[in-house]
C-alpha cells in the first residue's frame, strides 16, 4: 500500500467517523449511487448486505457485496474495506476474510490499524476483482470482532458497533467509483443463574439451580470458558446426561485475591450461533463455612491465556445466606429407675435399717459390674473395726432377720450355741410328756 493511498484512507476515515451518527440512524445503505468522474459517467455500482450484528469476541459472520459493471468493457476493481470503532479498541479486535474465487477457501484480508480522534480505524483491500461488461460480481466476505488472538484474548476495551465503509476503485490512486457505509451492532454471549435458593446450611444438603449459557448472536464461539465463581468452602457438581452427579475441580486464579472458579462445560468449549447450554448445578458448603452471605458469580471467558484471563463477560451474581451448621443433640444415656447400690468393702457387715425394709431387694437388684469410681471422689475403704464401731452406735433393728457377716465372728458362734441348747431342752421336754402319756 502506497503512502498516498494511506493518507487518502486516513482522511476518509475521519469523514466516516464524523458520519457515524447518520449511519446509526439510517442503517446499512443497500445500494450506493455511482460516483461520477469529471467529464464522464460512472458505470459501477455497489450493493452491500452487511450483517446486522456480530458477536463480541465471537467468530466472523458471513455477508456479501455485489459489484456491478454496467459499462461496455470488462473492468478490474479493488474493493477497499475500512472499519471504525470506538476509542480504546485493542489490537486484533477486528477481522475480515474473503473467499478466494479461484479455490473457494477463506483468506484473511490484511488490516492496518490506525488511531484518530474519532476512533480506531482498520484498513484493508481485496484486489484482483474483474467484472465483465454488463455483469455483477458477488464477493463473499465475513467480518468479526474476536477481540484478540486464540488463547490471547483482550482483557480491556470494547465497542458497541462497527462502522463498515466499502468502496470500489479501479485504481487505488483514483477516487471511489461507488461506496457504501454500514453499521453493524456488536452483541454478546450471556450467562445467567436461574432459581438459586436464598439459603444454604453449612455442612447440610446441597442447593440446586440452573446455569444457562445463551448465544443469541450470529457468531459461533470457540475457546470458551463458562465459569462459576464460588466460595472456597463450596463443592460444585453438575448433572451428567445419565443423571449422575460429577464433581468439578475448583481452579484458583493467578492472583492471590482471585476467587475460586469451576468450568461448567470444561475449558475451551464451544457454542454455535443461536444455541443454549443449560447445566443443572448443585452446590454444598462444608461445616467450616462461616455463617453469612456468599455469592455465586457466572462469567464467560473467551480465548483464555491463563485461568480467568481473556475477553470477559459476566452475568448477574446471586447471593446465598449460609446458615451455621445444625447443633447435634447427644443421645440420652440409658438410666435405671433404681439407685445404684453402694459398694461394700470386703469383710464388712451391712446394717439393715428398720426404716428401709426394701433395702435387701435394692441390694439384690444392683448391677453385677459396678461403674468405675470417679478419681476425684474416691476415698480409702473403711476398716472392719470402724464398721463394727459404727454398728454398735446404731440402735438394734427390730427385725429378726440379719445378714450374715463374712470372716470370723465369735459373737455369732456364741449365739449359735445358745440356740442349740434351747432346741435340745425343748426336745427333752417333749419326749418326757410323751413317756408320761404312755
Amino acid at each position: 500500500m502506497s503512502t498516498v493511498v494511506h493518507v487518502r484512507r486516513t482522511r476518509r476515515a475521519i469523514a466516516v467517523a464524523a458520519a457515524l451518527g447518520v449511519a446509526a440512524v439510517c442503517g446499512s445503505v443497500v445500494a450506493a449511487a455511482p460516483v461520477a468522474f469529471a467529464g464522464e459517467p460512472s458505470h459501477t455500482s455497489l450493493s452491500v448486505q452487511a450483517p446486522a450484528s456480530v458477536g463480541f469476541a465471537g467468530g466472523p459472520v458471513e455477508f456479501t457485496e455485489d459489484i456491478t459493471n454496467s459499462g461496455q468493457e470488462s473492468t478490474g476493481y479493488h474493493l477497499e474495506l475500512q472499519t471504525v470503532t470506538a476509542v480504546g479498541t485493542p489490537p486484533d479486535a477486528i477481522v475480515i476474510d474473503y473467499r478466494d474465487p479461484a479455490d473457494g477457501t477463506w483468506k484473511s484480508v490484511p488490516l492496518v490499524m490506525t488511531g484518530t480522534s474519532g476512533g480506531v480505524v482498520h484498513d484493508g483491500t481485496v484486489s484482483g476483482l474483474t467484472v465483465p461488461a454488463g455483469r455483477t460480481l458477488r464477493v463473499d466476505l465475513r467480518i468479526g470482532a474476536p477481540m484478540g488472538l486464540p488463547h490471547d484474548g483482550a482483557t480491556n476495551g470494547g465497542f458497541q458497533s462497527i462502522a463498515l465503509h466499502s468502496a470500489v476503485v479501479a485504481d487505488p490512486h483514483e477516487p471511489a467509483q461507488a461506496e457504501v457505509t454500514s453499521t453493524i451492532k456488536v452483541t454478546s454471549i450471556t450467562s445467567s443463574l436461574d432459581h438459586v435458593p436464598a439459603t444454604a446450611v453449612a455442612g447440610g444438603t446441597p442447593v440446586e439451580f440452573d446455569a444457562t449459557l445463551d448465544n443469541p448472536t450470529p457468531s459461533d464461539y470457540t475457546n470458551l470458558g463458562n465459569v462459576l465463581f464460588v466460595d472456597r468452602h463450596a463443592t460444585v457438581q453438575v448433572r451428567t446426561a445419565d443423571g449422575a452427579w460429577r464433581t468439578l475441580d475448583k481452579v484458583a486464579g493467578i492472583a492471590p485475591d482471585d476467587p475460586f472458579g469451576v468450568y461448567l462445560q470444561g475449558r475451551d468449549s464451544s457454542l454455535r450461533s443461536g444455541a443454549k447450554a443449560v447445566a443443572r448445578v448443585r452446590v454444598s458448603y462444608d461445616a467450616k463455612t462461616p455463617a453469612g452471605t456468599t455469592t455465586l458469580g457466572p462469567c464467560v471467558f473467551v480465548n483464555e491465556g491463563q485461568p480467568f484471563r481473556g475477553t470477559t463477560n459476566c452475568g448477574t451474581r446471586s447471593t446465598i445466606q449460609v446458615l451455621p451448621a445444625a447443633t447435634k443433640t447427644p443421645a440420652p444415656r440409658p438410666s435405671s429407675s433404681a439407685p445404684s447400690a453402694p459398694s461394700v468393702p470386703a469383710g464388712a457387715a451391712v446394717p439393715v435399717s428398720a426404716s428401709s425394709p426394701s433395702a435387701p431387694s435394692t441390694l439384690s437388684a444392683a448391677p453385677s459390674t459396678p461403674a468405675p469410681a470417679d478419681p476425684s471422689t474416691t476415698s480409702t475403704a473403711p476398716s472392719t473395726q470402724q464398721v463394727r464401731a459404727a454398728e454398735a452406735a446404731q440402735p438394734a433393728a427390730p427385725s429378726p432377720v440379719q445378714l450374715a457377716s463374712t470372716g470370723a465372728d465369735h459373737t455369732a458362734g456364741l449365739a449359735f450355741g445358745g440356740l442349740a441348747l434351747t432346741a435340745a431342752g425343748a426336745c427333752a421336754l417333749w419326749l418326757r410328756r410323751v413317756l408320761r402319756r404312755a
